[in-house]
């Protein structure tokens, strides 16, 4: 009886502890799959953030595109390339767009920031014309006629 008895206690033994290893296992398999899932979770985070980014650069190609054709359109003489407008070179690196002095100096004019001849040459009055103009539409003053400004310009042209 004393046998059966420390058999039977072994059995229990043994079934016990394979139930605990069972149970060890599917714990440790519920943690793998939680961790996963939160794993999940962030590559979707970023998944979604990268879309939202891949949009909102969509939309700033868009809308530089629409500027770019408005540039390149018959009606506008503005070109992105960087052109030097007189022959003497002495507004070299002042008008930095497909205009000439002249166009320059007559924009100005209409938009009442030059009163001085239309001759076709920069000087201190077109340089001082030019910044001025550029302060009073918020854009920055460094006295040169990039594609911002003579954009800006073109509209007293019209």
């Amino acid at each position: 009886m004393f046998r059966k008895m420390v058999i039977f206690l072994g059995l229990m033994l043994l079934s016990g502890c394979a139930t605990t290893r069972g149970q060890s296992s599917m714990t440790q398999l519920q943690v793998r799959v939680g961790e996963l899932e939160r794993q999940l979770d962030n590559k979707d985070d970023a998944i979604r953030t990268l879309n939202h980014e891949v949009q909102t650069l969509g939309y700033k190609v868009d809308s530089l595109d629409a500027q770019l054709r408005k540039c390149q359109s018959p009606a506008k003489k503005t070109s992105l390339a960087p052109v030097v407008s007189d022959a003497s070179g002495e507004d070299e690196g002042i008008i930095r767009v497909s205009a000439d002095t002249a166009e320059v100096q007559k924009a100005l004019s209409e938009a009442g920031f030059y009163q001085d001849a239309i001759d076709g040459k920069i000087g201190a009055k077109t340089q001082k014309a030019i910044s001025d103009f550029q302060k009073s539409q918020g854009l920055k003053v460094d006295g040169i006629v990039g594609r911002k400004t003579w954009t800006a310009l073109q509209g007293y042209l019209e």
